[in-house]
């Protein structure tokens, strides 16, 4: 869920940036004051939700790595006790 999030809220953010960016009139109508004030706000509900999400993120992914590697070095410890049992000296 919490990567649905962060694609969901990154793909809002470029869409939002990107009307932003070729919409942008200099004209000070009420309108076009409106429209640029709610791309802004926008893009920075995104920002926040790219920021509350990125470090669960990163948490997930270095506890996946921990548990991968911790029951591979389990696997490469008890091969050695394995073979130093049939060692011959």
């Amino acid at each position: 869920m919490k990567e649905i999030s962060f694609i969901l809220s990154l793909t809002v953010l470029t869409i939002s940036g990107y009307f932003f960016v070729t919409d942008f009139n200099i004209s000070a109508g009420i309108n076009q004051i409106i429209y640029t004030a709610l791309l802004l706000i926008l893009m920075l509900v995104c920002i926040v939700g790219l920021l509350l999400t990125l470090p669960s993120i990163l948490k997930d992914r270095r506890k996946a790595a921990r548990v991968v590697y911790g029951k591979l070095s389990e696997k490469i410890k008890k091969s050695k006790r394995f073979e130093l049992q049939f060692e011959t000296s």
